[in-house]
This record gives structure tokens, sequence and C-alpha cells, in this order.
């Protein structure tokens, strides 16, 4: 009876350490497969954080800091040479003159911020139509790297409107033929700003590709569409400039050296 019952002592010992080395590696499994888990987890989360970082680079608010920062550093140089003007006097200059670049540009770029704004919206409504898209407008940007505002040039304006347009379009597409009228060049001639009372401003007729579809345009809803020869709109965009004659700066947003979008100040 004692051999007996020290075999089944001795099974039982046994059964339980196999028991327990089942139960030790099914816990060791259990973490490996967690850690396997908060592994993933980590990647996704520094693959989303690098993307924010990103985007936050191409966005406007950073350009904003970005020149904000710049101009308070100009600042504080400016009135640590100002203690010492006499020896700093050409220094001085070049430090004022930086300082109201950069604060023009900052100025453009809360222009391109509201421009974005609008883009933001217009595509919010057209998501599933930018999804079968090839290739979206988003996705044509360049995806890191230097932005900045610079001066393209200057455009004159002697007839208190602008239009935007292919040059290719000028010689096939320009309706020539069409009459003026005296009334009409009459008001877009004069040095008196457009009464908007009177203008209807639901007029959203497409008008024809000529000085006359542009003057229309602008005299009527101040903005709008001009039609190729055949009916439809893309010929080109009039609007009507807010000081009336003058020379006008472009400014373009450049991603890596390339034009992404353009500002006129027209106003």
């Amino acid at each position: 009876m004692d051999v007996v019952q020290l075999l089944v002592n001795v099974g039982a010992l046994v059964g339980g350490a196999v028991i327990w080395k089942l139960y030790v590696d099914n816990l060791k499994s259990a973490v490996a497969v967690k850690d396997a888990a908060i592994s993933s987890v980590e990647k996704n989360r520094d693959m989303w954080r690098d993307k924010a970082q990103e985007l936050e680079k191409r966005s406007p608010e950073f350009m904003e800091r970005m020149l904000s920062e710049r101009i308070q550093t100009r600042e504080s140089e400016i009135s640590r040479l100002a203690e010492d003007k006499g020896r700093h006097e050409e220094a001085l200059t070049l430090l004022e003159r930086e300082k109201a670049n950069l604060e023009a540009d900052l100025s453009r770029s809360r222009g391109f911020s509201l421009m974005l704004a609008l883009e933001e919206e217009e595509y919010a409504g057209d998501e599933e139509d930018v999804e079968n898209e090839v290739e979206s407008p988003a996705s044509m940007l360049p995806q890191v790297g230097q932005i900045k505002v610079v001066r393209l040039g200057e455009v004159g304006v002697d007839s208190g409107q602008l239009m935007i347009t292919d040059p290719c379009y000028i010689d096939q597409e320009w309706q020539h033929d069409l009459a003026v009228d005296d009334e009409m060049l009459a008001k877009i001639t004069s040095e008196q700003p457009l009464d908007r009372d009177r203008v209807d401003g639901d007029d959203q007729r497409l008008r024809p590709y000529s000085y006359r579809g542009v003057m229309e345009t602008t005299l009527t809803t101040g903005y709008g569409d001009l039609a190729y020869r055949l009916g439809h709109a893309g010929a080109g965009v009039a609007f009507s400039t807010a000081w009336g004659d003058g020379v006008y700066p472009v400014y373009g947003e450049m991603h890596d050296g390339r034009i992404i979008r353009v500002y006129i100040n027209v106003g």
C-alpha cells in the first residue's frame, strides 16, 4: 500500500507540474501576443504622428508661426542694435527691411489660409468623386519640403477689371467682333466706384469670351466665368478690382520650387 500511495503521489506531482508548465506557457504566449499588439499600435502611432507633422509643415498656420518667430527674432536683434545705433546703422537698416518683408509675407500667408478654407469647403461635398479619381488635387502636392511666398511680378489695370485665361485661347476663342455698349464702356472707364445697390447679384449668366463679356460680368456680379465659342465655361474668369485702375502685385505660394497657388492683391 505504501508503494501504491507513493506512486499515486508521484503521479499527482508529475501531473501538477505538467499542468503548471502548460499554464506558464499559456501566460508567456498571451504576453507575447500582447507585446506584439502594443508594438503594432506604437508603430501606427509613430506613423500617424509623422504624417501629422508633415501635414503641419505644409499648412499656412505653420508658415504663420514660422514667420512670427522670425519676426520676434529680428525685433530682439533690432532692440539690441538700437543701443549702439551709431556703430550698427547699416545692419539696423537691413534688419528693419527684412522685418518689413517678413510681416508682408505673414499678411499674405493669412490670405492663403482663407483660400485653403474655401478649398476645404469645396472638396468636402465631393469626397466620393475624389475617391474615384485616379489622382486627387491633394495627392499632386509635394509631400514635404520648403514652403515660401514669393512676389511673381505685377499687373497693370486701366479698366478696373482683370481676367485669368490661358494665352493659347486668345487667338482662336476671343470674340473681337462683339460690340461694346457705350453706356457700359462709360461705366467701366469711369473713376467712380460701381454702385453695387444697382447690380443684380443673382445674375449668373455665362458671358462670351470677349471684352464685352468681361465688362458685363464685372458690372453685374463682379466676377464670373467666360464661355468658349461653343458655349461652355472655362475660357477664362473675369473679376473687378477693389481699387480700380493701378498696378497690382502678384504673389505665389511655392512648394519645393513649384507654384501651387497664386494671390493677386487688388484691394
